[in-house]
Order: structure tokens, then sequence, then C-alpha cells
């Protein structure tokens, strides 16, 4: 699939959920690039997401388990941007609940997946 092909398909699909239930190979002119593109949306994925998405789909659990994990990463990257905001939030009022609360649930969130690591390591 050309790019431009791909383009008209993510633009009449919009930002509805897709499943990807199928991939076709993207092409630069005539030459394979080595990703693919989603028959269904027209997104691009490298080869090492076409294979998470592959194994999410034959593992479901395993596949949100991924995705989750995924999405806490980026979200913690995102949080960890506005350290400089904390600070200053931290320093204007040390008393601030919403802060207190959030290293409450970070702590909680900590302990959770140090659990899930444990449990993991013993085979449980």
């Amino acid at each position: 699939m050309q790019h431009e092909e791909a383009k008209a398909i993510r633009e009449s699909w919009g930002d509805k959920h897709c499943d990807h239930p199928a991939f076709e190979d993207k092409y630069l002119f005539t030459s394979k690039t080595g990703d693919f593109f989603c028959v269904q949306c027209g997104r691009s994925f490298t080869q090492r997401e076409k294979a998470a998405h592959s194994q999410r789909a034959s593992s479901p659990s395993v596949g949100k388990f991924i995705e989750q994990s995924t999405l806490l990463k980026e979200r913690l990257d995102k949080a960890a941007k506005y350290k400089d905001r904390l600070a200053a939030l931290e320093t204007a009022n040390p008393n601030h609940d919403a802060l207190a609360e959030l290293l409450k649930q970070q702590e909680s969130l900590i302990f959770l997946i140090d659990q899930l690591v444990w449990e993991l390591e013993q085979g449980i």
C-alpha cells in the first residue's frame, strides 16, 4: 500500500478504535519499506509493532498486559516532564493535597507492580 492510499484510509477512518485486523506492506514508490499499514484504519506499523500486535491478538491477556505496560510507561514519562511545575507547586504550597494524593497513589502502584514482579519471579 502506498502512503497516499493509507492517508486516505486514515482520513476516512478518523479517530475510531481499530483492532487492526489485517496489514499490507508499506511501499515507497515500488519498493517495500519493511513497515506495514493497517488495511482498515491506515495506521503505519513498524515490524516490531506489528509483531507485538499479533502477539496481543493471539494471547489477549498478555496483550492487554503489554498494552497497559506501554501506557503506564508513556504516562509516567509524560508526567516526569512536569517535574519543574511540581517542584514549583511544592515550594509555593508544601501541603498541597493533590500532590500528596498523587504521591500516595504512586506508592500504591509501585507496590502492586512489585507484587506482580515477585509473583512472576516465583513462577505463579
